[in-house]
C-alpha cells in the first residue's frame, strides 16, 4: 500500500510540476508579449516626445555672439571654399550679436593700427546698405543680411548653388525623421 501511495503521489507531483511549468511558460510568454508591445509603443512615441521637449526648451536657451559665430562658421564651411560668394541670413538679434562681436574684434585691431583715415569714416556710412561684409574674419566674400522670418539660432546661407537651410526647425524635422527611421 505504501508503494502504491508513493507512486500515486509522485505521479501527482509530476502532474503539478508539469502544470506549474505550463502556467509559468504561459505567464512568461504573456509578460514577454506585453514588454514587446510596450517597447514598440515607446519606439513610436519617444521621437515625438524628444522633439516636443527640445521645442519647448530651445526658446529658453540664450545664444551669445560666439555661438552665433560658430553656427555661421559651420554653415559657411560646408561650402569649403572661402572664395565662394555667400549671403548669410540671420534674425535681427543674432545679426546684432555678430556685429557686436565683430565690432569688438575690429576695435582691438583698430587700436593696434590706429588708422583713422577719411576712407574708413566714409566706409562706415555705407555699412549695412547692401548687407554687412567682413563680420567674420577670413571670409571677405560673405555678406550678412537680416531676415525677419528667422528665429534666434537659425541661419541660412545662399550661394550660387542654392540655399543651405540651417534653421532649427529644419534640423529638428531631420532629427525627427531619423528617430522614426525615415532617413
Amino acid at each position: 500500500g505504501k508503494k502504491e501511495a508513493t507512486e500515486f503521489y509522485q505521479r501527482e507531483i509530476l502532474k503539478l510540476r508539469e502544470e506549474i511549468a505550463r502556467n509559468q511558460n504561459t505567464l512568461l510568454s504573456s509578460i514577454s508579449d506585453k514588454v514587446d508591445a510596450t517597447l514598440n509603443e515607446l519606439d513610436k512615441r519617444l521621437p515625438d516626445l524628444v522633439i516636443s521637449i527640445v521645442e519647448r526648451v530651445m526658446p529658453e536657451v540664450n545664444i551669445d555672439g560666439e555661438q552665433v559665430r560658430a553656427i555661421v562658421l559651420s554653415m559657411i564651411e560646408e561650402f569649403s571654399n572661402n572664395e565662394e560668394k555667400l549671403d548669410v541670413f540671420l534674425c535681427k538679434r543674432d545679426l546684432d550679436l555678430l556685429k557686436a562681436l565683430s565690432s569688438i574684434n575690429n576695435e582691438k585691431m583698430h587700436e593696434d593700427t590706429m588708422d583713422d583715415g577719411f576712407a574708413s569714416a566714409i566706409a562706415g556710412i555705407f555699412d549695412g546698405i547692401e548687407g554687412d561684409d567682413s563680420l567674420i574674419e577670413g571670409y571677405p566674400n560673405v555678406k550678412f543680411h537680416e531676415d525677419e522670418s528667422l528665429l534666434p539660432g537659425d541661419c541660412q546661407v545662399k550661394s550660387r548653388y542654392g540655399l543651405l537651410d540651417g534653421r532649427i526647425s529644419t534640423k529638428l524635422r531631420k532629427i525627427h525623421k531619423e528617430l522614426n527611421g525615415n532617413d
